[in-house]
């Protein structure tokens, strides 16, 4: 093989993997991100709906480029899945977040049993979940595995006349 052609192959592929690079890396930065970040024992200063209120708040902020919807803010419980939407939102949802932006959910601590939280989550217009989680890994795997085990004693107990 003489040397022009070896040098032509190394360019061809130098030139194949920066474009798959490239390529990877606009798939991946070109879509929704969206996070959350929850905040607990809150006391406010000249508000008065929260006056004297320990608060809670979840904002989900869009990370990504795209803008993207929310439609729906709350939490799922630990089994036995008690789940929860919040309705407090500044700005009121549903409500389109573009890049940077972020909405704010604002909730009463007194009201919610946080232990019992598994994790907090953030519904699209597309039916997308952004989670937050909340417990540890070991109680949302024991409260998976619990939900499993119902569901299926359920079922078992429905079949059978």
């Amino acid at each position: 093989m003489p040397r022009s052609e070896i040098i032509t192959s190394i360019i061809a592929a130098y030139g194949a993997v920066l474009s798959t690079i490239a390529i990877a890396r606009q798939y991946l930065s070109d879509r929704v991100k969206v996070k959350l970040k929850v905040m607990r024992n809150m006391k406010t200063h000249n508000a008065p709906d929260y006056d004297g209120m320990t608060i809670v708040t979840v904002d989900v902020v869009n990370i990504g480029r795209r803008p993207v919807t929310i439609v729906k803010v709350g939490a799922t419980g630990l089994y036995p899945r008690l789940h929860f939407v919040a309705m407090d939102t500044k700005p009121t949802l549903p409500y389109e977040i573009t890049e940077g932006q972020y909405t704010t959910t604002i909730m009463n601590q007194a009201e919610i049993n946080l232990p019992t939280i598994d994790y907090w989550v953030a519904l699209d217009s597309h039916g997308r979940k952004y989670k937050q989680q909340e417990a540890s890994l070991f109680r949302h795997w024991r409260s998976r595995i619990q939900f499993k085990w119902s569901s299926r004693k359920k079922k078992a107990s429905a079949a059978t006349p």
